[in-house]
Order: structure tokens, then sequence, then C-alpha cells
């Protein structure tokens, strides 16, 4: 491979990354998990979208204070290994990576096997995310199938069709369901 041809596949591989702003766990400041999680083999069959139901963020330094809340009460409340969510979208439109996708989530009981979790930082029962937030949500959807983390032909569920909550909220789930790969069925 020449020099140049080198050069290109770089700059391509900066390019598609930079398309969904992720926030790694080091840049949130995130503890180490606190014990062993199962794993699951990728890619996965669903994404589950969910919300935090608490407080929203606007900003970067706001949105990475709520990722470390919630992960201390994730961990210390409800005794879980780690946050439980694979992904979490700011308000800023910045998606914060929580566990690997290749360990089980801790979000929806007996439906985490094979669900990659994906949670909108805040409460969308009245009003919607950022479209800034809608936006990166979209793209790291693309960017999981191109990752090898979903199937290609995934199905997109709403928290509450695998737990009984009212997660993603009302006006969230309302939107997911006009996206592609939205399914009715688990």
């Amino acid at each position: 491979m020449t020099l140049i041809a080198l050069l290109i596949v770089c700059l391509t591989a900066i390019a598609v990354q930079g398309e969904v702003p992720i926030v790694t766990r080091a840049e949130w400041n995130a503890r180490p998990p606190s014990g062993p999680m199962d794993s699951m083999e990728t890619p996965l069959p669903r994404a589950v979208i969910a919300h935090t139901a608490g407080g929203g963020c606007a900003d970067d330094v706001a949105c990475s204070q709520l990722m470390r809340n919630l992960q201390n009460f994730q961990m210390s409340r409800q005794k879980f290994s780690d946050i439980g969510y694979h992904y979490l979208i700011g308000g800023n439109g910045k998606v914060y990576e929580g566990r690997s996708p290749s360990q089980r989530g801790a979000f929806a009981g007996p439906n985490n096997d094979g669900s990659l979790g994906i949670a909108f930082i805040g409460n969308f029962e009245e009003q919607a995310p950022s479209q800034e937030a809608l936006d990166a949500a979209k793209q790291l959807l693309e960017h999981a199938v191109q990752q090898a983390e979903l199937v290609e032909n995934y199905k997109l569920l709403g928290h509450r069709q695998v737990s009984a909550t009212r997660s993603p909220g009302e006006a969230l789930y309302t939107l997911i369901q006009q996206w592609p790969n939205w399914s009715e069925q688990i």
C-alpha cells in the first residue's frame, strides 16, 4: 500500500469516527467496574432506547457529572457491577460510553441479553430530547451496525417494550416509532 493510499484510509477512518461524537469512559471519569459482567456475542439483534428519567444536561461538564452520578447510583444503590447502559446520549449531542456492547447490560431484566442499551440523559415524558441528541442517536445506531455491535436488520425497541416502565418517556417513544428498524415485536 502506498503512503498516499494509507493516508486516505486513515483520514477516512477519522472522518467516519468523527461522525459520532463519543465521549470515552476515561473522558467522563468513569469508575472501573466493581465486579465481573456476563458477556454477549456481538452483533446484537436489538437496540433498546431508554431515558434516565432524571435531570438532563446541555453541556460537557454537566453531562459528565450526570454520568458519574448515574454510575455511582447504579453501582452503589442498585448493586450493578457498572453503569447499566452501553451508551448514553446527552442534550449536548454527545454519546457517552457506558459498558462495552460485548457485556450484558443491566436495564431490561431478562431482556438484557441480545440488547444494546441506549439511554437519553433526562426525562422525555413530555418533551423530546434536543435535535442534537436525536441526531447523535441515529448516528450511533449506524455506527453500531458498521462496528458489528448490531446486526444490520436489528430491531429498534422502546424500553417499555422489554420492561415494566414508562421509559423512554412518551415524547421520545412517539419519535422513535418513526425511525428505521422500529419494531413492535420483541
